[in-house]
């Protein structure tokens, strides 16, 4: 078997597809998924946006929290980056991807590890 066997045609010898809000993944048509690592801003995310959906592109992705070794870099908007790539996927009518962290949440002495202590448990 496959090293990914849901995904070859070993496993399903059929086409397959799926809806991911108002676009489908799969069958006859290739779906590009295009923006930027991180929301920044309402301001860039929303240019990001309409650029993405005037290129023809059907899902606009972001990253929201963005875990990095040190605490003193950017980690990401969080939930107010997710609400911005809410708003801006709404503005232009694509729905939205991004990334999903699941991390068990501990409190550390080491300002190093002080990241995961601010990621929240459900988003």
């Amino acid at each position: 078997m496959q090293p990914h066997k849901l995904g070859s045609r070993e496993f399903k010898h059929d086409n397959s597809s799926f809806a991911v809000g108002n676009t489908t993944v799969g069958g006859n048509k290739i779906t590009v998924i295009a923006g930027p690592c991180s929301v920044e801003s309402e301001e860039q995310i929303v240019e990001i946006a309409k650029a993405v959906k005037s290129s023809g592109a059907t899902i606009l992705r972001g990253g929201a929290f963005k875990p990095r070794t040190s605490p003193y870099t950017f980690q990401g908007l969080g939930e107010e980056g997710l609400k911005l790539l809410r708003k801006a996927a709404d503005l232009v009518e694509l729905p939205i991807v991004t990334e999903v962290l699941d991390c068990l949440l501990y409190t550390s002495p080491s300002p190093r590890d002080a990241t995961l202590s601010r990621m929240p448990s459900s988003a």
